[in-house]
């Protein structure tokens, strides 16, 4: 397993590679202090199994960091760390593309079950994104569309996927196999027209298939 720790603040980056350590050991842990050493690391490491990245690190260019962090990882969970916590800001990352956000000042117990969380397959939302996506126009995506696109099984996988459930955890909830809930995620995908969980969630919570207090 394989880990990048990309952030400019030494103490910090100190104390994820601890909980890092403690959450996944044994893991390979590869350390980066600007935008550019990560994507070189990313370059020379393309078998990273999870990302935790400095929103505010040197280089990173904000929204359009992420989404190349995406373009290069388009399989491995991305967790945005940041010392912003406002509602916008969250949201517009995981437009980005991130599999999670977690603010600076987040306790070390709530970070280690955020990455865990993360890296089996299940995505963070943090209450402020929730109430933002929820005071979103529907764009394109109605209730009825999604509803036409996707067979009575696909629609309870995209239900638990909106409310934060690994593939794990959807697949003992559902009693289906792992491998049958990513065959239903690559067809849920596909239907949305999305690129990852975090779309298809986003577009699961906007449209009322999970209310608040389903999310975590």
């Amino acid at each position: 397993m394989k880990i990048l720790i990309a952030d400019d603040h030494v103490l910090f980056r100190d104390g994820l590679r601890l909980i890092v350590e403690d959450t996944f050991p044994g893991s390979g842990i590869f350390e980066a202090t600007n935008f550019g050493e990560a994507l070189a690391l990313i370059d020379g490491q393309s078998d990273i199994d999870l990302a935790l990245v400095d929103f505010g690190m040197p280089g990173i260019d904000g929204f359009n960091g992420i989404s190349t962090l995406r373009a290069r990882l388009p399989s491995t969970p991305l967790v945005v760390i940041s010392g912003r916590e406002d509602r916008e800001t969250i949201l517009d990352t995981l437009r980005a593309g991130a599999s999670g956000y977690v603010p600076k000042g987040t306790s070390r117990a709530r970070i280690a079950q955020i990455l865990e969380s993360v890296f089996n397959g299940g995505i963070h939302f943090p209450q402020e994104v929730i109430e933002a996506i929820n005071t979103m126009g529907r764009a394109e995506h109605t209730r009825e569309s999604v509803v036409a696109a996707l067979t009575p099984r696909q629609l309870d996988v995209l239900v638990l996927v909106g409310k934060g459930y690994s593939n794990k955890e959807i697949a003992l909830a559902l009693k289906l196999m792992e491998g049958t809930v990513k065959v239903h995620l690559g067809a849920i995908f596909r239907a949305l027209g999305v690129q990852n969980r975090t779309r298809a969630a986003m577009i699961c919570v906007k449209l009322g298939f999970v209310d608040n207090a389903g999310a975590t």
